[in-house]
């Protein structure tokens, strides 16, 4: 009996730091993102920029292999300097417009970002809300080992 004890808790104690890790680590990334993202969109400036070419990946699944798209855009700053900014995210097609919205500091204008509401809000909402999942799953373990230690039941 006292073996299942030490099984029991054990596994508890690593599903609850592993719970913690990935929806710690969620949440991390989503919070920087917005606060980047906010940032750079109330302090910074907002630009036209255009899509010149797409970096191409290609992932096989099966016998399969699909195309991924990620574009690369050009803007230009106040100073009419251009810059490039490789986007961190990709699709299996091409965008059907070659103007997009940019937003870049005005101190350092290699650090842009890609305007829009997908890219600016949503999906690190989505990756938010996913992570609370584990998070909370977590945290419920880790109340579970405190009274399982305390001798609680």
């Amino acid at each position: 009996m006292k073996n299942n004890s030490f099984w029991v808790s054990f596994l508890s104690l690593v599903l609850m730091l592993l719970f913690l890790g990935f929806g710690g680590k969620g949440l991390y990334y989503s919070l920087e993102k917005f606060y980047k993202h906010t940032s750079l969109v109330l302090n910074g400036v907002k630009t036209e920029g255009h899509i010149t070419s797409y970096t191409e990946s290609r992932k096989q699944e099966k016998n399969k292999y699909t195309r991924f798209y990620s574009p690369v855009i050009s803007y230009y700053d106040t100073a009419n300097r251009s810059y490039t900014l490789y986007a961190d995210y990709s699709s299996n097609s091409k965008e059907w417009s070659n103007e997009v919205t940019i937003y870049y500091d005005k101190d350092i204008p290699s650090k842009a970002i890609r305007g829009g509401f997908w890219y600016l809000w949503f999906s690190p909402f989505v990756v938010l809300c996913l992570s609370l999942i584990p998070f909370g799953l977590g945290l419920y373990l880790f109340k579970y080992n405190i009274r399982l230690m305390m001798g609680k039941k």
